[in-house]
């Protein structure tokens, strides 16, 4: 839809309809998103009905918009893009009208013979739309957008509709020898999907494969990994970051990586999803989370390493500007200089020389591209004390000097 005339203004009317905390989605002939109404026919295997419902709707050719009321008191208003390729409709809800209560809710479900276990999940449903006592505000936005996309206030026409159905709710198996009121095989169903597909998601980040931990991500959202209490998407979607940190955390700490490389990721996270702004802003750093987690494992995980060596290059990383060397190492570890020695090249194929050099080279790197340190500084807090030997390593491993390095980053 990149060749619209009212793309900005597409744009500008979904903006609004998010600040209101109201969902758009885009339907077209071939594709119907599976969560328009968040869920609530899934819940109550109502796949049928779903894809009436939505499917009843679509009337690419008219100008007409339609504000459609469900059995489940929700609100939504269908409205046809034109020009659109491929033909196109933007759905807006679901949204209430009515002040859903625990009381209505429990009413709702004894009228219609559910399981009291179902009100748990309506009460969530209904605690994640958006409650709006008069929708006046969200219709007049919708006219002018549809004055604007149809180019003029008599070029389209409102319909109201109802559509209330007389649906069998299939929630039970159909197993006999089950007790329909002892056994909410339902919720627990979604619950072992829920779970399986968290543990799928952690067992890719401690292989470090992000390719595949991506494609598991794609199942797991906010929709059903969180219980939604309110109606403030952000809030929400932050929420399930948070979920999301502790998940790609424990990802981490079974490929084997320090905690004190874990901590200093999960801290940074922390942080940047509070001060995310827009649920957009979320978006784009819960990709970024999980490339982060996936590298992390990828160079830092010590799976291969014997309990000796792991203990050692955890020292060396979390104090890099102490004294490492094989001696000094040693004696902290109660071992013998020679047995670590051979142990250390046998396990990581380096020295333990080269080793700590090279963790002290890609430190005194980070320290001159992001701060305005002296070199001199820079050199001690890596540990060296020694300038001049400190730039002759540094050559060593990059080919530049810590001035030409900084030079080089800063163009």
């Amino acid at each position: 839809m990149s060749d619209l005339f009212y793309k900005k203004e597409l744009e500008f009317f979904k903006k609004s309809m998010e600040n209101l905390k109201i969902r758009t989605s885009v339907i077209t002939k071939k594709e119907i998103p599976q969560d328009i109404d968040m869920g609530i026919r899934g819940l109550l295997n109502l796949t049928e009905d779903y894809n009436k419902f939505f499917g009843e709707n679509l009337n690419f050719d008219k100008n007409e918009i339609n504000i459609i009321s469900d059995m489940f008191m929700c609100s939504y208003i269908f409205i046809p893009l034109p020009e659109s390729t491929p033909s196109s409709i933007l759905v807006l809800g679901p949204y209430t009208k009515e002040l859903i209560t625990k009381n209505s809710i429990n009413k709702k479900t004894v009228e219609s013979a559910l399981p009291s276990y179902i009100n748990i999940q309506l009460e969530k449903f209904y605690g994640a739309v958006p409650y709006f006592p008069n929708d006046d505000t969200i219709l007049s936005l919708a006219n002018s957008f549809g004055e604007l996309i149809f180019k003029g206030i008599e070029s389209f026409t409102t319909v109201h509709k109802h559509m209330e159905r007389n649906v069998e709710i299939p929630i039970f198996p159909t197993n006999n020898n089950q007790s329909k009121d002892t056994e909410p095989w339902m919720a627990v169903q979604l619950l072992e999907r829920r779970y399986a597909k968290e543990n799928e998601l952690i067992d890719a980040v401690s292989k470090g494969l992000t390719h595949k931990a991506e494609m598991i991500f794609a199942n797991i959202t906010p929709e059903n990994a969180l219980e939604r209490r309110l109606t403030d998407s952000l809030r929400n979607t932050k929420n399930f970051l948070i979920i999301l940190n502790t998940l790609l955390r424990k990802g981490a700490e079974q490929g084997k990586v320090h905690p004190f490389h874990i901590d200093v990721v999960s801290s940074d996270f922390a942080l940047k999803i509070e001060a995310t702004q827009s649920v957009e802003e979320c978006g784009e750093l819960l990709k970024y989370m999980i490339k982060k987690y996936c590298r992390l494992v990828n160079k830092h995980s010590q799976r291969n390493y014997s309990l000796l060596i792991q203990k050692v290059i955890t020292q060396i990383e979390s104090d890099i500007a102490s004294d490492l060397s094989l001696n000094n190492l040693s004696k902290i570890f109660e071992v013998n200089p020679s047995y670590l020695s051979s142990l250390f090249k046998k396990e990581t194929g380096s020295t333990l020389t080269d080793y700590v050099n090279k963790q002290r080279i890609e430190r005194a790197k980070e320290l001159l591209a992001s701060t305005n340190m002296q070199i001199q500084n820079i050199a001690q807090r890596c540990g060296m004390l020694d300038v001049n030997y400190f730039t002759k390593t540094f050559k060593k491993y990059t080919d530049l000097t810590p001035k030409k390095y900084r030079e080089k980053y800063m163009k």
